[in-house]
């Protein structure tokens, strides 16, 4: 394996996780965003994983359940699984490093991000009922079922937690917000919303802002 690719580990009862970087160091914990904007901004994150890797932060990426890799059928999923997934995938980074991973929490990712107990890196936290209201637009615009909004089928008790889930306010929480954005942030950058994009992309400046905010966080 050559020093870019990921390792790949297995934490929650057979779910996947890619960590990527040194072991010795800062380490970082990504939850991913959810749903379609997982697809849309995941070629950007493998690319800033590595990134960092280079630059000696260790990185572990997993796969919640019901998500990307996992073998669980997301219509099988509730709030606490995924809440309990980060647990676990925080436990193996511990295992693994011997250090307390902060975490990089990507717009619903903020929703299980747990800042009371980890420093919290948050990149455009966004509350469920967003989420929920995105993928039903989604499904009004392709002519989908609404019952199944953008491809996706999700437990009546996921959509319940989902719809009252916020980011929550305690805790060690940095938020970024791109420069367009007006709504509450510590910090800014330029750059491209691509959660937002038709297609999964990679946007050079947006990668490299978000990059160096990383940095400059995970290196206090």
């Amino acid at each position: 394996m050559n020093g870019r690719g990921p390792r790949v580990h297995t934490y929650a009862e057979g779910e996947f996780m890619l960590a990527y970087g040194p072991r010795n160091g800062p380490q970082i914990l990504v939850i991913q965003p959810l749903f379609e904007e997982l697809n849309r901004c995941r070629a950007m994150l493998a690319s800033a994983c590595r990134a960092l890797a280079e630059r000696g932060v260790g990185v572990w990426m997993p796969d919640l359940p019901g998500t990307g890799e996992s073998l669980r059928a997301l219509d099988t999923i509730v709030w606490k699984d995924w809440f309990d997934a980060v647990g676990a995938a925080g436990s193996v980074v511990r295992e693994e490093t011997g250090s307390e991973p902060g975490i990089l929490a990507i717009r619903g990712g903020a929703l299980l991000d747990r800042p009371l107990f980890w420093r919290s890196l948050r990149l455009s936290p966004t509350s469920g009922r967003s989420l929920l209201s995105d993928l039903r637009r989604s499904a009004l615009a392709s002519g989908s079922d609404p019952a199944h909004p953008a491809g996706y089928t999700l437990s009546a008790s996921l959509v319940e937690a989902l719809a009252g889930a916020e980011p929550a306010p305690e805790g060690d929480i940095l938020t970024i917000r791109l420069s367009t954005d007006d709504r509450p942030a510590d910090r800014r950058i330029d750059g491209q919303p691509l959660w937002r994009r038709p297609e999964p992309a990679i946007d050079i400046p947006t990668e490299q802002a978000l990059i160096s905010e990383i940095l400059s966080w995970a290196r206090p």
